[in-house]
């Protein structure tokens, strides 16, 4: 793919961050407002966007096509739970931040950003591979993460007693708004569902906010950051060219010419160039981890990720 043009496409997602510091610094939005459009973003038009992915013309996705996506998706996986261990080891963080970076190697923001990067480059089918990646993103995170996230806080604080979650408590975590429109989606495109007029306006609409609505609370996570301190830690820098820039494209150069689909293969390695997700800051706050050290960590990569991202799709 043409490096200018995901380049340009980068830089209109930056001007939306931008926006978004612009209007925090300003206090035309203040705490509780960016609070509640995160939720918005999140449990509304977040889902919309998924469900009106597969509501637009899709007779270019082939069973052939799904098929090769659900292999990626389950390769995803193992390479990020894989290298995130290893990642941790090479770069022998503080003992009390060892489960962090495994933490934030492991889990990338496949939503506020890997949906609206997919969906610049790729248009609605890519939106349709990524909730195949969404739907799996929940269960893991929910499992293993919050597992991660717990034995974080134990590091920090010298625990050895682990406190364990319910199963019940669990489910419903795993079972959410993003969850359900990616199995909806799923089931619309798998039964060629007729959806009516309406209803796909709907979704086309609100669905569409998203991009911005995402870009600017990212703008608003960074003005509130202390970029300063956070640029004097060189360890991240290994982290953000090791994970979102020497992986990708290795793993790009190695199977580019396994006879993957260009768009599905495209959204896979775009994934794995993804920025630190910000949901592990809020795993680590609740369970009592150094949630400030992940808020460090996905600011930085996500304003890294405006340079590493084209850098990687130039591998496609």
């Amino acid at each position: 793919m043409d490096i200018g043009i995901i380049f340009g496409q980068m830089l209109v997602l930056l001007a939306m961050m931008l926006i978004g510091v612009f209007v925090y610094k300003k206090k035309w939005i203040g705490e509780e407002g960016s609070a509640n459009i995160s939720k918005l973003v999140v449990n509304v038009f977040n889902p919309l966007l998924v469900i009106g992915g597969v509501l637009g013309d899709t007779e270019a996705i082939s069973r052939e096509k799904i098929i090769g996506n659900v292999q990626l998706v389950i390769l995803y996986y193992v390479i990020a739970i894989v290298f995130g261990i290893l990642l941790a080891w090479v770069l022998h963080p503080p003992k009390n931040l060892k489960s962090i970076y495994i933490l934030m190697a492991t889990f990338s923001n496949l939503g506020f950003m890997g949906i609206p990067v997919a969906r610049s480059l790729y248009g609605s089918e890519g939106v349709v591979y990524v909730s195949f990646y969404i739907l799996l993103y929940n269960v893991i995170v929910y499992t293993y993460g919050m597992a991660l996230a717990r034995r974080a806080a134990r590091e920090k604080n010298g625990m050895t007693r682990e406190e364990k979650s319910s199963l019940a408590v669990s489910l419903k975590r795993i079972i959410n708004p993003g969850v359900v429109a990616a199995l909806l989606a799923l089931v619309i495109f798998a039964t060629g569902i007729q959806v009516p007029a309406p209803a796909v306006s709907l979704c086309g609409y609100m669905g569409d906010t998203t991009i911005p609505l995402s870009m600017m609370m990212i703008g608003i996570s960074i003005a509130k950051a202390d970029l300063k301190s956070y640029l004097k830690d060189m360890r991240m820098y290994a982290f953000i060219l090791l994970r979102m820039v020497a992986i990708p494209i290795t793993i790009a150069l190695l199977m580019r010419d396994m006879g993957f689909d260009q768009v599905v293969f495209g959204v896979f390695i775009i994934e794995l160039a993804m920025p630190i997700g910000s949901v592990i800051g809020l795993f680590a706050k609740e369970c009592g981890a150094d949630d400030a050290y992940c808020m460090k960590g996905t600011v930085l990569s996500t304003l890294a990720s405006i340079i590493t991202i084209p850098i990687v799709g130039s591998f496609l």
